[in-house]
């Protein structure tokens, strides 16, 4: 059957030497990135791995830069599902967590049972860690830590509607970000549970405002995958790009070329966004 089958042909003596290298669960990532460990500690030591820390060091030096200039920065990363783009996103909300006061970040996820699970295994990892410490940390403490950096965006969300100031983070990363809610499936969700039927805007548009409430700086990070909005009233990238072309025209836009492609749908729309002053093609 094999003779059929297109591409570069397999050397089978490499193959018969090579060795398994399964990547790590998002669970094992996130305990090892949780202890200080890089993304290119964690990941196979190959082309995908260095694209990991170039990805997320670009990232970092984007942080940086909106911070040193009092920026307010967007950028979307895109991948297909198991390229790494959680691990990214962790990454980035571990190494800025609450001990740098001044850069604090959250990894936000409509993902619940994976923010449960996830919030569960860092504590119980910290409590076992500062026990064999001589520390006594009890397990609350240690959830509260946790969940200051890894959120259900819903939960992130509903907290800004009833308090109007800025967030304490400046910077914020939304996994899976393409699944954020259109106008319609949120407006109707504040109006049968907050009791807003004024609220008429979409989730990806008022979670850019929450963060526009920064009078010096912030980041935003979408990571995104193309062709992955699976429920009724998930947007897609289009909506956050809608957003950004009516409402936000002073933040500077980082975008990966890959957004081009069908899968994203955000081909016409992008073209929309070439009027707007500062887009930046170099993330992907």
């Amino acid at each position: 059957m094999l003779e059929f089958t297109d591409g570069e042909k397999i050397n089978q003596s490499d193959w018969e030497e090579g060795r398994y290298s399964p990547t790590p669960t998002i669970i094992e990532a996130a305990l090892a990135l949780y202890k200080g460990h890089t993304v290119s500690e964690i990941s196979r030591k190959d082309a995908s791995a260095n694209k990991l820390k170039i990805t997320t060091d670009t990232i970092s030096e984007l942080i940086s830069f909106s911070k040193e200039k009092s920026r307010k920065s967007i950028c979307f990363v895109t991948g297909v599902p198991g390229a790494g783009k959680t691990l990214v996103g962790l990454k980035i909300a571990t190494q800025y967590d609450e001990t740098s006061k001044e850069l604090q970040s959250v990894f936000l996820s409509g993902n619940g049972p994976l923010v449960k699970i996830l919030c569960a295994a860092l504590a119980n990892d910290k409590v076992d860690i500062d026990k064999k410490a001589g520390k006594k940390t009890t397990k609350k403490d240690a959830l509260t830590k946790v969940k200051a950096f890894i959120q259900n965006v819903h939960h992130f969300r509903d907290e800004y509607i009833e308090d109007i100031r800025a967030p304490k983070e400046h910077v914020t990363l939304f996994d899976e970000a393409q699944r954020a809610w259109d106008i319609k499936q949120t407006s109707n969700f504040m109006i049968r549970r907050k009791g807003k039927p004024n609220f008429n805007i979409s989730e990806s548009d008022f979670l850019i405002s929450c963060l526009n409430r920064h009078k010096d700086w912030a980041v935003i990070v979408c990571l995104v995958g193309g062709g992955q909005e699976i429920n009724t009233g998930e947007a897609g990238i289009n909506e956050w790009i809608k957003s950004l072309i009516k409402s936000y025209k002073d933040w500077d836009v980082y975008i990966s070329p890959n957004l081009l492609e069908e899968e994203y749908g955000s081909k016409e729309i992008l073209k929309d966004l070439e009027l707007h002053s500062n887009i930046i093609y170099n993330l992907d």
